[in-house]
C-alpha cells in the first residue's frame, strides 16, 4: 500500500471538474510516498558481517586548521569499487564526504579538521556482488585550533524538508521530501551526484548507527528519499546536493521512536 501525492497546479483543480472524464490527464507523474511498514526495500543493503575486510589507515601529525593527508588501503576478500569516506566529529557538527584518490590499491584524501577533538571516519565501498561494506576508524586531533563548530547552509539557499510520516519509528520507513530554492527561485533538478539528486548520510547520537542512501524520486522539484533507521534515538541526517557546480549540504535532526508494543486482548 502506498500513499500518493499528486502534483497538480492549483488551477487544474478549478478546471478539471468541467472537463469530461476522458479528457483528464491520468498519465501525470505522481510522487510515491512509501508505506512506513514496507521497510525491507529501503534498508541500506550493507553487509552486517565484515569478516575478511579491514582498513589500514596512515597519517602524520594531526593539527586542527591545517590540511591533513590520510592514506589507507583496504584488505578485502573480494574485488571492491566505489570507495567513499564520510567524516564527522563526536558531536555530529562536522560533516565531510570525500571520494579518495586511488592508485595501485592505495587511497589518499585531504581533510582539514576545523577543531581539536575526536573524528569518526566511515569507509564505504561496494563488493563485486554489489553489496555495500562499511568499516570505521576513530582519530584524535590534539593540536591546533580548538573552537565550537556549527555547519550552516549558504544563505542564498533554502531547503524545506518534510517527513512522512511525521512520527518516525525504528525499523520503519520514513520519507524525507525536499524542496530546494536558490535566491527565492526553485531548484527543481540539482546536478546529479552518483546518479541521484540528493545523497544522504546519517549517524545516531552515539555514532553506532551509520546509514548512507540516495533519493529515488524527483517530481517537479519535490525530491523524495526513503530510509530506515534501525535504532531509536536522535539521528542527524546530512543531505548533499549539487547546484551551479558546487556541493551544498543541509542537516536535519530526526527523533526516532521505539515502536510501542501492541496490547494483547
Amino acid at each position: 500500500m502506498k500513499k500518493r501525492i499528486i502534483l497538480l497546479l492549483s488551477a487544474m483543480f478549478i478546471i478539471a471538474p468541467s472537463l469530461p472524464y476522458a479528457q483528464l490527464d491520468l498519465e501525470q507523474e505522481v510522487l510515491m510516498i512509501s508505506d512506513t511498514h514496507d521497510a525491507e526495500p529501503y534498508k541500506w543493503k550493507k553487509a552486517w558481517l565484515t569478516w575478511g575486510y579491514d582498513v589500514r589507515l596512515g597519517y602524520g601529525t594531526l593539527i586542527a586548521g591545517k590540511d591533513l593527508e590520510f592514506t589507507f588501503s583496504i584488505n578485502a576478500k573480494t574485488t571492491i569499487n566505489d570507495v567513499h569516506v564520510f567524516i564527522t566529529d563526536k558531536d555530529l557538527n562536522v560533516f565531510k564526504h570525500l571520494r579518495p584518490d586511488s592508485e595501485n590499491g592505495k587511497y589518499k584524501f585531504i581533510f582539514n579538521a576545523p577543531s581539536q577533538g575526536e573524528y569518526r571516519l566511515e569507509f564505504v565501498f561496494k563488493t563485486d556482488k554489489d553489496d555495500w561494506v562499511n568499516l570505521n576508524k576513530n582519530v584524535s586531533v590534539k593540536e591546533g585550533v580548538k573552537r565550537e563548530v556549527h555547519s550552516e547552509l549558504d544563505r542564498n539557499y533554502s531547503v524545506n524538508v518534510k517527513l512522512f510520516p511525521d512520527k518516525v519509528y525504528a525499523e520503519h520507513v520514513v520519507t524525507l521530501l525536499y524542496e530546494i530554492s536558490y535566491d527565492g527561485a526553485p531548484v527543481k533538478y540539482p546536478e546529479k551526484m552518483d546518479g541521484v539528486d540528493i545523497l544522504l548520510a546519517s549517524w545516531d547520537k552515539s555514532r553506532k548507527e551509520f546509514i548512507c542512501s540516495g533519493s529515488r524520486q524527483n517530481v517537479d522539484g519535490k525530491i523524495a528519499a526513503s530510509i530506515v533507521f534501525m535504532k531509536p534515538g536522535r539521528h542527524r541526517v546530512f543531505s548533499e546536493f549539487s547546484h551551479n557546480g558546487a556541493v551544498k549540504m543541509v542537516e536535519t535532526d530526526i527523533d526516532v521512536l521505539k515502536e510501542p508494543q501492541q496490547r494483547e486482548y
